[in-house]
């Protein structure tokens, strides 16, 4: 019997994984001579009309992060068929889930936990400062390679997200593995980073102590539980836990997300300062890896500036500089957070739907210069501020000022994502308004044409990017 082979060259050989979402083979790349993973979605998924088209932008955008803990995107395609089925051709991870080195172990010594579990809260900083919410993170979603190393599998299926942020499920009903969704999961509530932090926190309790935090006879019970029921202090199983870790890990499984930690850069940087590796497991066959040696270089360069930090019940407080380096940085407003930006964000809107567009200006001007340092340019959340900012000093006339904050948003998102990513053309267009209206109609035409014609070449004349794109062209040459 010959076998299947999919986009002319992807060889599947057995499937290794199934779930709501789809199926997962393990299959070679004939081309490239290498062993691959294919992920198809669920057939029912082809109900929607549009799936297939945010299918392809969520992978491209997938495509684009670059991260040790993440799974490489090699390809997408679909198959023909009855249905049509969209699939990811991805890098094949060898490794142990968390979920069978439990089996294998039972709980495990705090500082590998520590370690498996800052690795983990590394990727999810690095989804999460692009808005990318995993929302199904478990034991079986996590895998320890063989290196040491740490991989976050499922993301991109597990959660499309596009530009006006819906979400889509195999079913329609609320993604996730009720023993490890949060509350405002259960409750339909509005995802955000601290929802991914409760599931890793779920992750670490289990890990230490070999019991899975919420049980119930049926997935309705263990919604309830996750709701109402109080996780067990952790120390009553594991005493010898450090206070601050157990305190960090009891935050994390905090029924409101508002009472989580900050987010995952400040998880990894607590579990850090307990890790102590993972060469002690049988799993690791490889702990003089290349891997390893890559990250001790890393650390070296930054062990010694650091000092530790102490945990409250409900909040982390930051890293503070040990010492001065010699060009002392802007200094990091510790009591700054991210309900200080959403409400200061909520705050300049009112002022501009009043048209009081100078308070709503400094409003978001000054918190920006206080997230800047804290979240960094290129965090979600920060980005959307950093936006509203420029579309208040447009609304508000101040074009060049609008054109200064749109060109810095283009290069830090071009960075980032790509130059076709959504908010990229957005700016490119503000930006191009911005010229016209200072009278440099040259200028915004010459963007305008050269992204035109990217747009049309990369997704075709009919996209709908690009029918807007022609359209503001037809426009400005108009007027």
């Amino acid at each position: 019997m010959q076998p299947q082979v999919v986009g002319g060259r992807y060889e599947l050989i057995s499937e290794i994984g199934a779930g709501g979402m789809g199926q997962v083979y393990d299959g070679f790349d004939r081309h490239l001579r290498r062993q691959i993973a294919v992920k198809f979605t669920h057939p029912s998924l082809d109900k929607d009309p549009d799936w297939t088209k945010r299918f392809f932008r969520e992978a491209e955008f997938m495509a684009q992060m670059r991260h040790p803990g993440l799974p490489m995107i090699h390809d997408a395609g679909i198959e023909p068929g009855t249905p049509e089925r969209p699939y990811l051709v991805m890098e094949f991870v060898k490794g142990v889930t968390f979920d069978d080195l439990l089996d294998r172990r039972g709980p495990l010594p705090v500082g590998v936990v520590a370690s498996l579990g800052s690795q983990a809260a590394a990727v999810l900083a690095a989804t999460h400062r692009n808005r990318i919410y995993h929302r199904d993170l478990k034991p079986s979603n996590l895998m320890l390679c063989d290196d040491g190393t740490v991989k976050v599998l499922d993301f991109g299926l597990a959660v499309s997200l596009d530009a006006d942020k819906t979400r889509y499920t195999s079913t329609g009903h609320t993604l996730g593995t009720p023993a490890f969704m949060a509350p405002e999961q259960v409750e339909g509530g509005t995802v955000v980073p601290q929802t991914d932090l409760y599931a890793l926190g779920l992750v670490l309790h289990e890990l230490l102590t070999g019991d899975r935090v919420m049980t119930g006879s049926s997935p309705y019970v263990v919604w309830q539980n996750q709701v109402h029921q109080t996780p067990p202090d952790i120390r009553y199983e594991r005493p010898e836990v450090p206070v601050e870790l157990a305190r960090l890990i009891m935050a994390m499984l905090a029924k409101s997300p508002d009472q989580r930690p900050d987010d995952a850069a400040t998880v990894h940087s607590v579990l850090l300062r307990y890790a102590t590796g993972v060469g002690s497991l049988s799993e690791v066959s490889d702990p003089l890896s290349p891997a390893h040696m890559y990250a001790r270089a890393i650390a070296a360069g930054g062990s010694s500036r650091t000092a530790q930090t102490v945990v409250s019940p409900t909040r982390v407080l930051r890293n503070l500089p040990e010492k001065p380096p010699t060009v002392p940085p802007a200094p990091v407003p510790t009591d700054f957070s991210r309900g200080d930006l959403q409400r200061a964000m909520r705050r300049a809107r009112d002022f501009a739907d009043d048209s009081r567009y100078d308070p709503a200006v400094h409003e978001l001007q000054t918190v920006v210069d206080k997230a800047l340092p804290r979240f960094g340019s290129r965090d979600a959340d920060v980005v959307e501020a950093r936006l509203r900012l420029a579309d208040l000093r447009f609304e508000s006339v101040d074009y060049a000022g609008a054109a200064d904050l749109y060109r810095e948003l283009i290069d830090d998102l071009t960075a980032e994502r790509g130059p076709y990513d959504d908010h990229v053309m957005y700016c490119q267009r503000r930006l191009a308004a911005c010229h016209v209206h200072t009278g440099d109609v040259k200028a915004a035409l010459t963007r305008l044409k050269r992204l035109h014609s990217q747009m049309a070449v990369r997704y075709g004349e009919q996209d709908r990017r690009v029918i807007e794109l022609a359209a503001q062209i037809g426009h400005i040459k108009a007027n």
